[in-house]
């Protein structure tokens, strides 16, 4: 789970987060509009490339892409 939730977490900072790196851990990352709508889908790619699972169109919602937790979680469950 610890390499999930590293990978995640370097992917939101290097790729996601507007105006650099923010500190992903503990934060809502859709409430501080540090990733927009554009930018969850472009993690579901990379979610479903790199972890080999696939994200259900009823699992894109603001619980499961909250923050680094939530994603972890979500991308565990489907592994």
């Amino acid at each position: 789970m610890a390499a999930v939730r590293e990978q995640l977490k370097t992917y939101i900072n290097d790729e996601l987060v507007k105006g650099g790196d923010v500190e992903v851990e503990n934060v809502d990352i859709l409430e501080e509009e540090n990733v927009d709508s554009l930018g969850i889908f472009t993690l579901i790619g990379f979610i479903e490339e790199k972890f080999g699972v696939s994200i259900d169109p009823a699992d894109i919602n603001l619980d499961n892409f909250q923050t680094l937790d939530t994603i972890t979680a979500l991308v565990e469950s489907r592994k």
